[in-house]
């Protein structure tokens, strides 16, 4: 790299040693820096994402049972590539592709500095042209700047039968209901503003995935799915499988929300004849209606991610939200909060989050906190023995008359 592009500095990430641009370079006058001001792309707030991505490489290893050809069709400095290589000794071929020839040419700087020259392989190319000219791969990872959707087609034909795709959304204002329109235009799926909103971009493009695999007639199956730091982030197996309509129909659906009560349900389209929606529910969709990870791909993801723990670095906060994600899946879709529902229900004090599950769990029913909003839960109560709990919990503090008595009509 003859010419530097940048003044650079060496981090260690995970099992990775990185050359990346200093980004105390790039500070304004206040000390703040976008890691989008340097020439080439490292985000050190998005290491827990690739903590959780590498142990999911590692899960999806030890189940597929073979070795592993692995793409990242984007990599900046490499640095994803590089740790899956690293920290995963299944991975025998790895690519690492960027259109930008000063990534590029980092990569390559960092694929030595690795030591991994015999299996890694750095291309300057469009994702696109990549997919359609280097064939099948196991493991194929999209992290775009912004939305992934153009890329998603190309992607799942360059998946081998079996193989893993993972796809990174950055683009969360369209997909949480902010720009309705652009979710239409982007990913084809109508959302409003909710207070669940994170949950709804996973399933948003969850749909989105199932959709552009369905007309080439593949299937996919949600492995895992997670929210951090202002991105979504999926990984699905992609198999070859014709799509028929029963399948179609079973995970393909729609969300109704009633922003005056706060009641929401998801119905599949297998479920549309026995639609209950309130009048004044706001229909959203399409989304993929079942479970947005699996349960024991998960446990296996949460299982290496712990080892790694000590092993290799890996963040705290990746366990925590692996943890959570496991508790929530067997719960319910579309979470509340306890601000939302003091908000709309005129609770003067918002319950602790604690004490609302344990509460609802010792009224038989089951709840557990979501890893995607530390104000959110999922329940099996109905709205309104929900709503009651949370009353009855700022009440101790607070006169009763105080509170409702009915739910607002």
């Amino acid at each position: 790299m003859s010419n530097t592009p940048c003044p650079l500095t060496e981090i260690w990430e995970g099992k990775a040693k990185i050359r990346v641009c200093d980004l105390s370079k790039f500070a304004d006058e206040k000390g703040y820096v976008d890691p989008a001001w340097a020439p080439v792309f490292y985000n050190p707030l998005m290491k827990c994402s690739r903590d959780i991505s590498s142990a999911a490489v590692g899960a999806f290893a030890e189940i597929r049972g073979k070795r592993l050809k692995v793409v990242d069709a984007f990599c900046a400095t490499g640095v994803r590539g590089i740790r899956y290589a690293l920290e995963n000794e299944a991975v025998e071929l790895l690519y690492l592709n960027d259109i930008d020839p000063v990534c590029y040419e980092l990569t390559l700087r960092n694929i030595e500095l690795n030591s991994l020259s015999d299996i890694a392989r750095a291309t300057n190319l469009d994702a696109v042209r990549f997919f359609s000219e280097f064939g099948k791969f196991d493991v194929v990872d999209v992290d775009p700047f912004g939305s992934p959707v153009k890329y998603v087609d190309p992607a799942l034909r360059a998946v081998a039968n079996g193989g893993m795709l993972c796809v990174t959304a950055t683009d969360l204002s369209p997909l949480v209901g902010k720009f309705p329109g652009a979710c239409m235009r982007k990913y084809f799926s109508y959302v409003a503003p909710t207070e669940f909103g994170r949950e709804l971009a996973v399933r948003v493009l969850l749909y989105f995935i199932a959709r552009e695999a369905a007309k080439l007639d593949l299937r996919i199956e949600p492995l895992l799915s997670y929210y951090m730091l202002h991105h979504v982030r999926v990984c699905v197996r992609v198999l070859k499988r014709k799509v028929n309509y029963s399948w179609y129909e079973k995970n393909i659906g729609y969300a109704a929300y009633d922003p005056l009560t706060l009641e929401r349900y998801m119905v599949s389209i297998a479920e549309l004849q026995n639609l209950r929606s309130p009048v004044r529910a706001s229909p959203m969709g399409p989304l993929w209606t079942s479970k947005f990870a699996d349960e024991y791909f998960a446990e296996k993801t949460l299982l290496a991610y712990s080892k790694r723990v000590e092993d290799a670095g890996y963040c705290p906060q990746g366990k925590r939200v692996l943890s959570l994600l496991l508790s929530e899946l067997s719960l319910p879709p579309l979470y509340f909060t306890t601000d939302a529902i003091a908000s709309k229900y005129g609770i003067p004090l918002e319950a602790p989050l604690r004490e609302v599950i344990e509460e609802l769990r010792s009224r038989g029913f089951a709840a557990s906190r979501t890893h995607f909003d530390p104000k959110g839960f999922r329940t099996t109560a109905p709205l309104e023995v929900t709503v009651k709990v949370l009353e009855e919990i700022a009440a101790r503090n607070k006169p009763a008359d105080q509170f409702p008595k009915t739910l607002p009509g």
